[in-house]
């Protein structure tokens, strides 16, 4: 056993064998659904007709929901037959799966040109997926886009760490067509002064957002077409607006539930106060984890896995969006030694909580009580404060190791 896990392509043989295994027995149990591909792909194709993409009543419950840009992305899957494209599709969300991974890992190690630890990498890569498997077979399964959503940030914040403005600004641009998450990182963009990603950002979205002219050449037709889709948005919002639902995992709700809040939430107004007093709030302690950060070498990447892992806690979505925990499991079992036995436990217990329920394995009503409970938040707010912990005594390290650069901080 410890000769594999010191094997340069353990990671890639576990993930390989996995993922064959899991397609294997959806072909034979004829799973392989995909709904979700399916809406892409139907999507897509009607697109190239310059046909109407929203609330079309024969697609009943699955309709499309995202923007006519986000289809343009699927147009190379019409090449194939939706029998193969389902297929390739789950091939290219494992390879998306196994870059991502490695890449997120490659940017922890320290810049000072040792080489990589097999043994450590295999270890952190595989503890980080069983962590979030749960919610990688289910984007496999119904072929998703969160995963493509958590690529997209993983290659953007590469482009960050390596001062590249432009392969950033339009890794962003392109995921604000598929989910709206990715607004998440314009203030923080902001607050780092990264001033010409941002102008990249926005030219981009401006160049992707005309694409669909290629297919909807009148004005007409294409004003209609964004105006389907921002009645489709207000659409899906109001449904996402029901604070106190089982169903919402976000931190809005999982607190006014667990909370006397709730007895304060008595009209739509008050409901908006606590919702901006709780986004101020969440936001200075974003900033007191940056200040805290400013000393280290690499200070973006646990900053942005911070920011990746509030999206599910934000945004009313399903809990696969869970899998956006990914970066932060990864950052805090990597420096899992930092942590007294009081803090591995509770690593232990924030992966457990975000990834273990499972119908197949805890049944259906167990799973139900689980998700009812929110525990998924619960473990994201338990892994951003261990995030919390492992900054600040970082920043202690940094200090003594140098007081003098101490000193002038307090000055």
């Amino acid at each position: 056993m410890n000769k594999l896990l010191h094997s340069k392509y353990t990671w890639v043989f576990f993930l390989g064998s996995i993922s064959f295994v899991l397609l294997t027995g959806e072909v034979i149990n004829e799973r392989l659904r995909m709904h979700d591909l399916e809406v892409y792909y139907r999507t897509a194709a009607r697109l190239m007709q310059g046909e109407a993409l929203y609330r079309i009543a024969t697609d009943g419950h699955y309709v499309y929901k995202y923007s006519p840009t986000a289809a343009i992305y699927f147009i190379p899957f019409l090449l194939l037959p939706f029998s193969v494209a389902k297929v390739l599709y789950w091939v290219l969300l494992t390879f998306l799966t196994g870059v991502a991974f490695q890449l997120f890992y490659r940017m922890l190690l320290p810049q000072d040109g040792l080489a990589s630890d097999n043994r450590k990498q295999n270890i952190v890569l595989l503890l980080s997926f069983l962590a979030v498997a749960v919610h990688l077979h289910r984007e496999w399964h119904l072929g998703q886009v969160n995963l493509l959503l958590l690529g997209l940030y993983i290659f953007m914040m590469k482009g960050l760490v390596h001062g590249k403005p432009v392969v950033a600004g339009l890794l962003l641009a392109a995921s604000l067509f598929i989910k709206p998450f990715g607004l998440i990182f314009f203030p923080y963009l902001l607050l780092k002064q990264r001033y010409r990603t941002i102008f990249y950002a926005v030219g981009f979205i401006l160049l992707l957002g005309l694409l669909p002219m290629l297919f909807y050449p009148s004005l007409p037709a294409f004003k209609h077409l964004y105006l389907s889709w921002f009645q489709e948005l207000t659409i899906e919002l109001k449904a996402k607006q029901r604070l106190l639902t089982e169903g919402n995992h976000t931190i809005f709700s999982v607190l006014a539930r667990y909370t006397p809040v709730q007895y304060a939430l008595t009209s739509a107004a008050a409901i908006k106060v606590y919702q901006f007093v709780l986004l101020v709030l969440i936001g200075g302690l974003f900033l007191l984890f940056n200040r805290w950060g400013r000393q280290l070498r690499e200070q973006q990447v646990p900053e942005l896995a911070f920011l990746i892992a509030l999206v599910p806690l934000f945004a009313f979505t399903s809990e696969n969006a869970f899998l956006f925990t990914a970066p932060c499991i990864m950052y805090l079992v990597y420096n899992y030694q930092n942590f007294s036995l009081a803090g591995k436990a509770a690593l232990i217990l924030a992966c457990f909580l975000i990834g273990a329920t499972i119908r197949d394995v805890t049944g259906a009503a167990v799973y139900g009580y689980l998700q009812a409970l929110s525990v998924y938040s619960v473990g994201t707010v338990l892994l951003l404060v261990l995030m919390f912990a492992l900054q600040y005594k970082k920043k202690g390290k940094t200090l003594d190791n140098n007081p003098r650069k101490g000193e002038e901080i307090r000055a």
